[in-house]
């Protein structure tokens, strides 16, 4: 939906007074959110820098909700996505100062009807550390539920229980996991004795003043809450992921960049929810031998990505991405700088960087920031020793194993072949082509899977995600719903051993 240049215009002058410093010249960041908005690449933007504690630039372009013309402003509630889990991480480090948690222990100490186990149904152990790095062994996941759907949303025990299943040995590799962040939600709520918002809320938004953030429902809110839109400017209806604790928390762009201040300096405010060591804690890579093969040479660490090197500069941030949400909270820890920038609409996350990287470079003129690009390092498959042959296994569907082959050859081809036990002697082909990052394959191709956990008229992608370790491949096949309505990112486990020739 466009929206008029007059009416932007005047919402820029009159909607809440920009708070620049003198010394900065913020127009080129003015521009291109004016320019993003008056398009209809993003329906409203909520943006905000600050330096050395202190904000010197917030405002917001656009609308909150189209068609009731509700502009947004720097205190509009935006749905975080997955910027949630810097939130949680630091929600359950909370709990750890307190020695109400240990990151050490088995995760299993704490949530004792579940169990994790491998493809083979083997017991792993997998502790808290091993979740907040998403070195846990679990592959990635989403469930989102819209509209009527959502009272009849199946709970987090039930999606554990059919796809809490380990495609990789803990500490193997870091492969992103909504699933381990819903885990670790439920965790701060049974620990905490209270619900997770609740504790959330509490713990983190209270002692930092980030009135205008909460987790989950945002109706019946005194603030306002920004309606969320599709790639097609579409208003989406309610909706709702069923792991709180990865994607369901909403804040203002003035609370979010708060938040940051905060994990750059925690002396910066009255009430810090955690100790300065542990707010560096969660900035350290920890688990070093675990396998970062994600934009290029960075590293998730507790809740935060760290970039060590850009353009000379370290990088801490966390994207979110989800429907009607695109956002973004970007960190230069050694110049005091943490930038956000809020968007109500999908997919609009190259639009969030850039904003983002403008506002970066206003105050450190010589910031010159490589894209956040998580296939960066990653190269066509061209006959890669590591994976040229031919590979034997099985995928793992809902607790039966389906015999597949993968068969790579020296020009860079691949088949896949898998049986469906529903169909006498049907096998399900499909030719791809891969990107390899040293022990990392990854590949999609369309396709189905025989679960019941994926709907009949469905179509969706299935992602190829494996790991090489000795003569194995191990790894997931995920089947995606959709990019243009996500509703699901399930996880299958496959394993994989190449036959002598």
């Amino acid at each position: 939906m466009r929206i008029r240049r007059s009416i932007v215009l005047a919402m820029l002058l009159a909607a809440q007074p920009a708070m620049a410093a003198d010394q900065y010249d913020f127009s080129k960041v003015e521009s291109r959110a004016l320019k993003a908005v008056e398009e209809g690449s993003s329906p409203s933007l909520a943006i905000a820098i600050a330096k050395d504690g202190k904000i010197v630039y917030e405002h917001a372009f656009g609308f909150a909700d189209v068609e009731a013309r509700v502009p947004a402003t720097t205190h509009t509630a935006y749905s975080l996505a997955s910027a949630t889990k810097p939130i949680t991480a630091t929600a359950l480090m909370v709990l750890h100062e307190r020695k109400e948690v240990s990151l050490s222990a088995p995760v299993e100490s704490y949530v004792t009807t579940l169990r994790f186990r491998d493809a083979a149904g083997e017991a792993r152990q997998v502790n808290l550390l091993q979740l907040l790095s998403h070195t846990s062994g679990l592959g990635t996941y989403a469930r989102i539920y819209y509209g009527d759907a959502i009272a009849h949303a199946s709970s987090l025990d039930d999606e554990f229980r059919r796809y809490g299943v380990l495609v990789a040995p803990p500490g193997r590799v870091a492969e992103y996991s909504n699933l381990g962040y819903g885990l670790i939600g439920e965790i701060i709520e049974r620990q905490a004795r209270q619900p997770f918002a609740e504790f959330v809320d509490q713990a983190v938004f209270r002692p930092l003043e980030m009135k205008d953030s909460f987790v989950d429902d945002p109706s019946g809110r005194a603030i306002s809450v920004a309606v969320r839109y599709d790639a097609e400017s579409t208003r989406l209806p309610t909706l709702r992921n069923n792991t709180p604790g990865a994607g369901n928390a909403f804040a203002s762009v003035h609370d979010l960049v708060r938040f940051g201040m905060f994990h750059l300096d925690p002396g910066s405010v009255a009430h810090p929810p955690l100790n300065r060591e542990d707010v560096l804690r969660m900035q350290v890579n920890a688990d070093p031998r675990a396998f970062q093969h994600y934009y290029g040479a960075a590293y998730y660490g507790l809740g935060w990505y760290v970039r060590p090197d850009d353009g000379g500069h370290r990088v801490v941030w966390h994207e979110g991405g989800m429907p009607g949400a695109s956002t973004i909270i970007k960190m230069l820890p050694e110049q005091g700088i943490v930038a956000v920038v809020l968007s109500n609409r999908t997919d609009a996350n190259n639009l969030s960087q850039a904003i983002a990287d403008l506002m970066i470079a206003a105050v450190v003129p010589d910031y010159q920031s490589a894209p956040l690009d998580p296939v960066a390092s990653y190269v066509p498959y061209a006959g890669q020793p590591e994976f040229l042959g031919r590979w034997v296994g099985t995928i793992t569907v809902d607790g039966v194993k389906l015999s597949c082959t993968l068969e790579l050859d020296s020009e860079g081809n691949g088949t896949i072949r898998y049986a469906d036990p529903a169909k006498l002697k049907a096998t399900t082909e499909a030719n791809l082509r891969a990107m390899v990052n040293g022990d990392s394959f990854i590949s999609g191709f369309p396709g189905r899977l025989p679960t019941r956990g994926i709907g009949a008229n469905d179509a969706p992608l299935l992602l190829l995600k494996l790991v090489h370790t000795h003569n194995r491949l191990s790894g997931a096949i995920v089947a995606y719903s959709s990019p243009q309505r996500l509703d699901y990112l399930l996880p299958f486990a496959i394993d994989l051993v190449r036959m002598a020739k």
